[in-house]
């Protein structure tokens, strides 16, 4: 493990799975606050967006106050594993994510529904988070009351994606693809994340192995029908996120979050 990204002294790994990367580092000087540690997110290539771009954009995303979101520092670029780097650094300690998270359906999906408060949260502020994944659930204290939404990904939505990394194409939006981005893309990513967490199955398995050009005319179609031992309610709450037109799926994640919780009660 590398010891240094910018001037943070890492000092623990909480999780490398090759998606999103996540840090332990000591808190520089420069900052304030005093001594400790803080937990930093490796968004992706630097060369994958303009930084000035991404700071905007993520320092859009740290100005709300959510308690289903870090509590964000800063955005920055840096070399890590041989590679420049975007990085955002919160105060939240961080102790692992949900899909390396050994715990039951219930707590999964109670876990899940607190991210889309997060998401619902940044959408309020005009914020696309763009990145929600199993990888994107942060568990920053008892789980699951304790998640909380990483940072967003670099894509602004407005461009076509040209390849993915943060998050894995199989929780990508076709909408958010082809640049049509909205949070109807965050609520189509939450019924993927469902889904998955739920059964194991992602709508489109498969799909990080091939070019993201190749890959949009198959997402284009229906997913795949739910597996048919997805509980009914979960069910037919991921289908109706990962509608392939956007005006057929819930309006806000706070209606989902809602629904999330009310499956996890009933669980």
């Amino acid at each position: 493990m590398a010891n240094q990204l910018a001037d943070y002294d890492i000092v623990g790994t909480v999780v490398d799975d090759g998606v999103l990367p996540c840090l332990t580092a000591r808190r520089p000087p420069r900052l304030g606050g005093g001594e400790g540690t803080v937990s930093i997110w490796v968004l992706g290539p630097l060369a994958r967006a303009p930084l000035a771009a991404a700071r905007g954009r993520l320092l859009a995303a740290a100005a709300v106050r959510s308690p289903h979101l870090p509590q964000w520092l800063e955005a920055g670029a840096g070399e890590w594993a041989q590679r420049p780097v975007v990085f955002v650094s919160a105060a939240t300690a961080v102790t692992g994510t949900l899909a390396a998270a050994n715990l039951s359906p219930r707590d999964k999906v109670v876990a899940l529904a607190a991210a889309a408060r997060g998401a619902h949260a940044l959408h309020e502020a005009g914020v696309l988070h763009g990145g929600i994944c199993p990888q994107a659930v942060a568990l920053a204290g008892p789980a699951p009351d304790g998640a909380v939404l990483a940072p967003p990904a670099l894509a602004d939505g407005k461009r076509p994606l040209v390849q993915v990394g943060y998050p894995p194409l199989a929780f990508v939006d076709p909408q958010l693809l082809r640049g049509n981005g909205g949070r109807w893309s965050d609520i189509w990513a939450i019924g993927a994340t469902l889904r998955y967490l739920v059964s194991g199955s992602a709508p489109f398995p498969g799909k990080d192995e091939v070019p993201v050009v190749q890959a949009l005319a198959q997402l284009l179609t229906a997913p795949a029908p739910a597996p048919a031992d997805m509980p009914a309610p979960a069910s037919e709450l991921a289908q109706q996120c990962l509608s392939t037109d956007p005006a057929a799926r819930p309006l806000t994640a706070l209606e989902v979050a809602d629904r999330l919780d009310q499956i996890g009660r009933q669980w």
